[in-house]
């Protein structure tokens, strides 16, 4: 086994399975010492000769009123009682004069609050069940396991090499005392790894309810730098202020633990107690790249619960009656965007687009909330793409113009040295302002690189696919702006993300790293790929290049949303307890799409592999289960960033689009499965941009078509085109459901295809329509619940 070393562990009470093992170290007096030895859990890697200790647990902790977070409450009284280990399960039971504990672990399954749902185990996971009794009341600030990752940490902590080669949560710290809460379980575990050694904590939610979570609120804290051994851990968390339409205690992206009586919320009297269930996964996993067992684990157990427990929330609550492609076709273009399209004369053509009302009382001259946006967030050529797709299908020519009216108001942007501005202010008096960045979330006076980068490479693509007549006039404006980033781009391959007028770098943050670089990365690929110019293709190879050997090795995911949006916070910012950077997946999202153009240009099998460590990556960022304090179906959404609460941001959409052309590629179920969820989603949140950005139900804000109903449409719009209503794989005989559409069995045959399927009532008026992958898919008769289609 490799490592830097093995120790043999003697232990009397074990369960092993594979090469995982966990023993029970019963605790008890020790000769010449006060105190007696607590009881401890230890899990290993053992290949049968030696046996490699991987985490050690002092369980549990409890907290009361003592100012120590990690004060071990029953560590002088409490006695073990029972230790019974059988066929790969365990029950331990510890007495205390104040309390019972019961922990039950298993091999073999998972465990849960309650016997309702079960499920069979992977065999790198170890599940847990704890339950504490009262014998008097109890007021608990926090009860808890704690588990130190044994590997040896290095000293070192530089921008390339951190104390651990992989550490993840889904929030990091500001404060020492902030928490992973439950309100911010998307991908709900936190994990570590050093050389082949990876380790994590996957949260046990199945079952747990909103009362659950009121008596007793679950969280999960990690630390690597403050003691000699990094740990994390899992329980009851006594927190604040995730309330509905409350900030978040410390302001609304921190959640914190405390030690003052506001933070004492697990009450038992006597006789009462309190459960908790999580799951431990151990393995010898390639370095850096254990997480890629645990996305998969994580979707295939969650997915598989859901499907049994779904609360099927189909309806959007804004938008009563609204459930299939249709009708939303019918609410959003045909009224709201009808409504928020305006036109004007510019150059002897008709321009066009669909109104962002956002800022324009700080930088229009005349508020006249006719603004064009082309940039990160709200961008015109996503939600045209959707207008020209409607139009296409529909045979309605009108939705076609005004997507081209959108390429000509683009198009049409003055430009310097091939850099463009990106956001379009129509005056009232007939004049436009045009800005050349987001005055709100960036520098207003200065041109960005991934807001260009971003609409230049959505260019490219309608030239391919929209309007490919116009071809030669698209290629006109993007390949001057490709031959400026070749210009400036540094020799390690990134390229600066603000420029003035005279092309010169602007600013020193984001000078000389960024992972923007990755929206040029995919830009220059696809133009080079489309001009012909290997010159330009190189050099979206070494953007790739930079992002792989400067922004993956400590996952410094830079973009402007990182510092400059809701979570502002100076770039220099390092969470020195979990040794973590900052991270926003919209430069993730970017990435993954440039890795897979790169690979798709090279034909080279390890740049496909690459390609999906970094989609993986992405996917921690992904909802996996409905949080029952939230008032709409979560599950398949995307939040944004390791430092704030928003759910369900617009930006699933993109991620929907990306993951059914990963799927393509690889030819992973999974992925396709992850696009359905997450375009379904999108229109849960709707007409918000997110949801739950401060507390349950706070803070939803509606900023326009653009980066809500329109970009969520146009991935609707997308997949409709690929995927149908029903879509089927001969080569995986499977087959997926949308819009509410529950397939229950799929049987192929040489010929036939026979589908089993729960339809929604919205949906037994209209066609089914069916879509099957593969060359030679005209040979099936299609089948629906017995009747041919």
């Amino acid at each position: 086994m490799k490592g830097t070393g093995a120790m043999d562990i003697k232990m009397k009470d074990s369960i092993t399975k594979g090469k995982l093992k966990i023993s029970f170290d019963r605790g008890g007096a020790e000769e010449g010492k006060a105190h007696r030895r607590p009881y401890r859990e230890r899990i290993s890697l053992t290949d049968g000769a030696t046996e490699r200790l991987v985490l050690e647990s002092f369980p549990h902790a409890a907290n009361l009123l003592d100012d120590r977070l990690f004060a071990v409450y029953y560590q002088d009284d409490s006695r073990t009682e029972e230790i019974d280990c059988t066929d790969g399960n365990a029950k331990i039971r510890i007495e205390h004069p104040d309390y019972t504990l019961v922990r039950e672990v298993s091999m073999d399954r998972i465990l849960m609050k309650g016997n309702n749902w079960t499920a069979e185990n992977a065999d790198n996971v170890i599940n847990f069940r704890v339950t504490l009794t009262a014998r008097k009341k109890l007021d608990l600030r926090a009860i808890e396991d704690k588990w130190n990752y044994m590997i040896p940490k290095r000293e070192s902590d530089t921008e390339l090499e951190g104390p651990l080669d992989f550490v993840w949560s889904q929030r990091i710290k500001t404060f020492r005392t902030d928490v992973v809460s439950h309100y911010n379980f998307r991908t709900p575990a936190v994990m570590m790894q050093q050389n082949e050694i990876f380790a994590g904590i996957i949260a046990g939610l199945e079952g747990i309810t909103e009362e659950d979570l009121a008596a007793m609120p679950l969280g999960m804290d990690l630390d690597v730098t403050e003691n000699e051994h990094p740990w994390f851990s899992y329980g009851g968390i006594g927190i604040r202020g995730v309330d509905p339409d409350q900030p978040c205690e410390a302001g609304h992206t921190h959640i914190v633990r405390g030690s003052d009586k506001s933070f004492i919320q697990i009450h038992l009297a006597s006789g009462e107690s309190c459960t908790y269930c999580y799951s431990i996964m151990v393995s010898d996993e390639k370095p850096k790249l254990g997480y890629r067992r645990a996305v998969r684990y994580i979707w295939e157990r969650y997915s598989a619960y859901r499907d049994k427990t779904s609360r099927g929330l189909a309806e959007n609550i804004r938008f009563p009656g609204i459930f299939t492609l249709k009708e939303w076709e019918k609410e959003v273009w045909d009224k709201r965007a009808v409504e928020d399209y305006y036109t004007y004369e510019k150059n002897g053509r008709t321009v066009g687009a669909i109104t962002g009302k956002r800022q324009g009382e700080w930088f229009s001259r005349t508020d006249y909330k006719h603004d064009a946006w082309f940039a990160c967030w709200l961008q015109e050529l996503v939600t045209g793409y959707g207008m020209y797709r409607y139009g296409e299908k529909t045979g309605r020519r009108e939705w076609t113009e005004r997507s081209e009216q959108i390429l000509d108001l683009i198009l049409s942007a003055p430009r310097t040295k091939g850099m463009f501005p990106v956001i379009c202010y129509l005056e009232e008096d007939g004049e436009e302002t045009w800005l050349r960045d987001d005055g709100w979330a960036g520098y207003r006076n200065e041109f960005h690189t991934l807001q260009m980068s971003y609409t230049a490479w959505l260019l490219v693509c309608w030239a391919r696919s929209v309007f490919p007549q116009r071809r030669q006039e698209i290629l006109d404006f993007c390949v001057p702006y490709g031959e400026f980033l070749a210009r400036v781009q540094h020799e390690d391959g990134c390229i600066p993300s603000w420029f003035d007028e005279e092309g010169n770098p602007s600013r020193r943050q984001f000078r000389d790293f960024n992972a923007e670089t990755a929206a040029s990365a995919i830009f220059l690929l696809e133009l080079g790929e489309i001009t012909g110019r290997e010159d330009l293709t190189a050099c979206g190879m070494q953007a790739v290049e930079f992002v792989e050997r400067y922004v993956r090795p400590r996952q410094r995911w830079f973009d402007l949303e990182t510092f400059l949006s809701c979570a502002k916070k100076p770039f220099s910012f390092y969470d020195g307890y979990t040794a973590q950077y900052p991270q926003c997946n919209l430069s993730a999202i970017f990435a993954s799409f440039a890795y897979l153009k790169r690979s798709r240009i090279t034909g080279d099998p390890a740049h496909l592999e690459a390609a999906q460590e970094v989609l993986d990556y992405l996917l921690l960022t992904q909802q996996v289960w409905d949080h029952p304090g939230i008032k709409i179906d979560t599950y398949g959404g995307f939040t944004v960033q390791n430092t704030d609460n928003e759910w369900n941001d617009a930006r699933e959409a993109l991620c929907a689009i990306l993951l059914y052309e990963y799927y393509i590629d690889t030819g992973r179920w999974e992925y396709l499965e992850r696009a359905a969820a997450a375009m379904q989603d999108g229109f849960q949140n709707l007409p918000y941009e997110n949801w739950a950005h401060c507390g349950y139900e706070g803070m939803q804000y509606d900023s326009s078509l653009l980066w809500g109903c329109g970009i969520i449409l146009t991935a609707a719009e997308y997949l409709d085109k690929k995927m149908g209503m029903i879509f089927a794989d001969p080569s995986k005989e499977k087959a997926l459901g949308l819009w509410g559409i529950k397939v229950k069995e799929a049987c192929f045959t040489d010929n036939e295809l026979h589908i089993q399927a729960e339809i929604p009532q919205s949906l037994r008026t209209d066609e089914i329509v069916f879509k099957i992958r593969g060359k030679d898919t005209e040979k099936y008769r299609v089948f629906l619940n017995g009747q041919s289609r």
